[in-house]
């Protein structure tokens, strides 16, 4: 990322789940960040804790164009996923107690940018160890 052209942001996350069974489940987090934007390209960096307390770092790109988002999470564990509409992507998700294939169908991507306030909306179907588990709307908001 570039610092001369970063600032510092808020972003609420809201991810929503409804899994093989029916049941659903919300979770929100807002947390500080930084966001830059290179050649049309969104970065926004930040930092959320597990529920043990650990940090991790996300970074998330959003290609508005391209109709894809990726997010990297590093540190108490490590994943790199790419979203991207219409896709199937797959990546490993490392824990302290293992490694799990993540996969994701991708619907769709939506992002919209109006002065200060940047929205990225992701609807998938997360796949762990090629089984289905849920379909998901992750909620992003930058601030």
């Amino acid at each position: 990322m570039i610092k001369e052209k970063s600032r510092e942001c808020r972003v609420w996350v809201t991810s929503h789940q409804v899994n093989t069974e029916g049941e659903k489940q919300v979770m929100k987090t807002e947390n500080k960040g930084r966001l830059s934007e290179r050649e049309g390209v969104l970065y926004v960096l930040y930092e959320e804790k597990t529920e043990e307390g650990e940090v991790v770092k996300n970074l998330l790109k959003i290609e508005k164009e391209l109709l894809r988002a990726s997010l990297k999470k590093s540190g108490a564990v490590s994943w790199k996923m790419v979203f991207e509409q219409g896709k199937y992507e797959k990546s490993e998700y490392q824990t302290p107690y293992g490694t799990l294939e993540i996969g994701a169908e991708t619907k769709e991507v939506k992002a919209e940018k109006k002065e200060e306030k940047t929205s990225l909306q992701l609807v998938y179907t997360l796949f762990i160890q090629g089984e289905k588990q849920a379909d998901c709307r992750l909620e992003i908001m930058i601030r």
